[in-house]
């Protein structure tokens, strides 16, 4: 949902704490399911306070493409027939499961392994070892599993925590246990084993990386990540690319043309749409266009939109929206300058929260 009436500039234009080699690196990454903790009544929270405790328990689960690597991240407990969606997700992305090289655990709690078995062919990866077949090879600190893409230890949850830092276009990610859900949360660990430990790591994860994807949580933006300021030149070209694409969405769904729409993404763009699912590639975006427009859905527009600079090639939207139908929110709109000096979409996340 991109037609953009105006722009207003989230604070002050910033780009990522990445590195020029991380602009080089087309890693992917895909959040295939967000995890949660919920507690239920009457029942003990906090495992093993009572004998009788039960809670609600579901991983993060990520996919990782990177150069000659195919990555599942925390592949554990999920509500029933979420695994149907993640499995439909990873075909859509032409990822069968053979084809994965690399399972990454972040620590060894078994809500975040109970899947392990579904890879035949990949590599175990935790915070000091990788295993495969009866071969079982140790590994040091910041051990590169390929290009842009590292295991670096974080004990603080346990003693065996490790996050995946991934370095892409639009910043680092960070797939980490150090925060189970979004915006720094809990702050305070109530199952850290080391809570001096879990500081220190946390710190070395805000300095290192734009996103974070917790271990039960829907990814966010780093809130202390370290930015420096762009060119003006830089900001100009890329804000210009961006609100002409935006613009040029807009007109295009509201003339109904759906393949002018699937224009405006990557080849193999992302595209979050709650309730209806994840749908991958421009051919799959365009066919969600398509039925949308043939049900009579047009006339969007944005809601007091903000647009972040990320860095030189990458910007975030955010807005509400609303069109004759329905109204919702967008949670991020990723956009990418190309080498042509256009932008197109990479990832495109948003929810319907009513019908009018």
């Amino acid at each position: 949902m991109k037609m953009i009436i105006a722009i207003v500039v989230a604070g002050l234009w910033t780009v990522s704490g990445v590195s020029t080699y991380a602009e080089t690196i087309d890693n992917r990454v895909t959040v295939l399911t967000p995890g949660y903790v919920q507690p239920i009544d009457g029942r003990g929270f906090l495992p093993g306070a009572q004998t009788d405790g039960a809670r609600k328990v579901a991983s993060t689960i990520s996919v990782v493409q990177g150069e000659d690597i195919v990555l599942i991240v925390d592949p554990g407990m999920t509500a029933p027939k979420v695994w149907d969606n993640i499995l439909a997700t990873l075909h859509s992305l032409n990822i069968a499961l053979k084809d994965v090289t690399h399972v990454f655990i972040s620590h060894h709690h078994p809500d975040h392994t109970t899947h392990l078995g579904l890879f035949p062919e990949a590599t175990i990866v935790d915070f000091w070892a990788s295993y495969r077949d009866d071969l079982w090879e140790d590994h040091s600190d910041n051990y590169e599993l390929a290009p842009g893409i590292k295991v670096v230890r974080t004990p603080g949850h346990t003693d065996e925590d490790a996050s995946l830092l991934v370095e892409t276009t639009e910043g680092t990610y960070a797939f980490t246990h150090l925060w189970w859900g979004p915006e720094l949360e809990p702050q305070e660990d109530p199952l850290a084993e080391d809570p001096d430990d879990l500081k220190k790591s946390r710190q070395l994860v805000l300095q290192e990386s734009v996103w974070i994807v917790p271990g039960h949580g829907a990814v966010f933006k780093n809130p202390q990540h370290n930015a420096v300021d762009v060119t003006k030149k830089q900001r100009d070209t890329l804000v210009d690319a961006v609100q002409k694409a935006s613009a040029a969405w807009g007109e295009a769904f509201n003339s109904g043309d759906a393949a002018e729409c699937a224009s405006a993404y990557e080849e193999n763009a992302i595209m979050i749409a709650e309730p209806f699912g994840t749908f991958t590639g421009r051919n799959n975006i365009q066919s969600f266009w398509e039925k949308l427009i043939s049900q009579g859905y047009t006339g969007v527009r944005y809601d007091s939109p903000t647009l972040e600079v990320i860095n030189a090639k990458a910007a975030v939207i955010t807005s509400k929206w609303e069109m004759n139908k329905a109204y919702g929110v967008i949670t991020k709109e990723l956009w990418i300058l190309q080498e042509d000096g256009h932008a197109k979409l990479k990832i495109d996340a948003f929810e319907v929260l009513g019908k009018k």
